[in-house]
């Protein structure tokens, strides 16, 4: 110290220098920082948990015990756990921008539980992060829609009791059953990665189990439907047409709603009318052994003379499935299976295929084995897959429309 006192301009040069490499370092460093904080930066989405067949049960994070869903809850925090008994439900992933764009739609089925670890989106457009999400299947069934937004990819995480599932755009269904859990692939890419760190890639209708081991590629069951999706027009496989007693026609047509393409049903007006698609399938399927039919309908709203349900005879649903077949004796038949939102009028039939759903909100139907409910007259020939609309004023949609058969 007495030589610095008595060398003053040391002392000076190792202040100055010190100020200059200082000042250099925070001219480097600060840029950097914010350049990291704007490229890794994230926030947290708003997700939402639809009660499509209540109550669901959910625990939040720190609290031991499972409350009753009833209605529909936004802002689900991370960490909560979904269990469904004979309930169903969705988790809906929305990316934190001002028009809430849905990236990932989880269905819940029946005897499901599901954790919800995380999903983060980039703070900023410049990030060159994805959209992910992270969940936890820990029993039962699930589908997933992921989509991608904007340019910005999505990736979904899918643990389960037998390693780790990664997903990019597309359809899938996860099953958790005791040790065993499958994936299979509808549309898109997984990744599957068990516990000793073996991994297998899976693209469109292939499916793989999971037990300890990883077992495939297998075939996914076939899908008889082309252009179920609607990812092209809708004259790619389907024909529509219209009926009605009195103006307007209602109208079909193929739009966008939570990032998937749907077939969109609308009429405003009185007395009856009908509006629908269809496609001609013409498959021999007395070879096969199970016969399913999966859609996601969602009725946006439907008045038939101030009331819901499906008419005074039970046929004006605002969505009618119709399978047309013929059994292995020749004989020409249908199966039909109907949806509606509200109350019908006292005096009015309900028929038994119809199901009542909750409105405005995305609802997956999955049918019994067909093969199996239709015993009496099994199919020997599926000749074609109409999906209609009817009543007097109505707004509904479907998509991921797939009748899939398996040996």
């Amino acid at each position: 110290m007495v030589r610095m006192r008595r060398n003053p301009e040391r002392l000076a040069w190792i202040v100055l220098l010190a100020s200059f490499f200082t000042c250099i370092g925070l001219v480097v460093a600060v840029p950097l920082a914010i350049r990291h904080y704007i490229l890794y930066s994230c926030v947290g989405q708003n997700v939402t948990l639809e009660v499509q067949r209540g109550p669901l049960s959910a625990t939040l994070p720190g609290r031991g015990e499972p409350v009753a869903i009833e209605q529909e809850r936004d802002n689900v925090p991370e960490r909560t756990i979904v269990a469904t008994e004979a309930t169903r439900g969705r988790l809906v992933m929305h990316a934190s921008r001002a028009d809430n764009p849905v990236v990932v739609a989880v269905q819940l089925y029946e005897n499901t539980e599901v954790v919800f670890l995380s999903a983060r989106s980039p703070r900023f457009t410049n990030s060159p992060l994805p959209h992910k999400i992270v969940l936890e299947v820990r029993s039962g069934r699930v589908r997933l829609n992921v989509s991608d937004d904007d340019g910005r990819h999505t990736v979904v995480e899918v643990r389960s009791p037998d390693g780790t599932v990664t997903l990019a755009e597309g359809r899938y269904e996860v099953t958790v059953n005791g040790e065993t859990t499958e994936i299979t692939v509808r549309d898109g890419r997984a990744e599957i990665t068990d516990d000793a760190n073996h991994t297998l890639l899976l693209g469109p209708e292939e499916r793989a189990i999971s037990d300890g081991g990883i077992v495939g590629p297998l075939p996914a069951a076939r899908n008889l439907i082309v252009n179920g999706d609607f990812q092209v027009p809708l004259d790619a496989g389907w024909s529509s047409y219209h009926e009605e007693r009195e103006d307007p026609p209602g109208t079909v047509n193929v739009v966008t709603d939570e990032g998937r393409r749907v077939a969109n049903f609308y009429r405003s007006g009185v007395n009856h009318a009908e509006v629908g698609i269809w496609q001609k399938i013409g498959y021999d399927v007395r070879d096969f052994t199970s016969l399913q039919m999966h859609l996601e309908v969602r009725i946006v709203s439907q008045d038939i003379s101030g009331y819901g349900g499906c008419g005074y005879l039970g046929s004006e649903c605002p969505i009618i499935v119709r399978l047309d077949y013929k059994d292995i004796y020749g004989t020409d038949r249908e199966w039909l299976h109907g949806f509606y939102t509200g109350e019908p009028a006292e005096d009015w039939q309900t028929n038994w295929w119809a199901e009542q759903l909750q409105s405005d909100n995305w609802h997956s139907y999955d049918s019994a084995n067909l093969m199996e409910e239709l015993a009496d007259t099994p199919p020997a020939l599926i000749k074609s897959l109409t999906i209609y609309a009817s009543g007097h004023s109505f707004h509904a949609m479907v998509t991921d429309v797939e009748l899939l058969a398996q040996e």
